[in-house]
């Protein structure tokens, strides 16, 4: 499912606009997106594939709403080569599961 403008805007309360790569724009770097989904009323948490200085990488990013509600990338999070992705995952699914026996949701 492709994230439609009206979900984009502010205020938007979709809990998870998962994307299936319709997203493709080679001159601002971005390739393809495989995630955009709320975080909170103001953030969106994607994860992009993109190109950087002829190389690609896998980017986590936070993107905040602007004024007048479209979402621009912030500073807040990591950009990894696509290599290290299975290690994260791994890492990820450890920190999910021990969060869970300590109750936490």
């Amino acid at each position: 499912m492709t994230t439609t403008q009206n979900e984009r805007g502010r205020g938007a309360d979709t809990l998870t606009t998962p994307t299936t790569g319709a997203d493709v724009n080679t001159d601002s770097g971005h390739l393809v997106r495989f995630l955009d989904t709320v975080k909170n009323r103001r953030e969106r948490l994607r994860v992009d594939v993109k190109e950087y200085r002829g190389n690609t990488y896998i980017d986590i990013r936070v993107w905040y709403a602007a004024e007048g509600g479209e979402y621009r990338p912030s500073s807040k999070g990591i950009m990894i080569k696509p290599t290290l992705a299975a290690e994260l995952m791994r890492g990820l699914s450890l920190a999910a599961r021990s969060s869970e026996q300590l109750g936490a949701n």
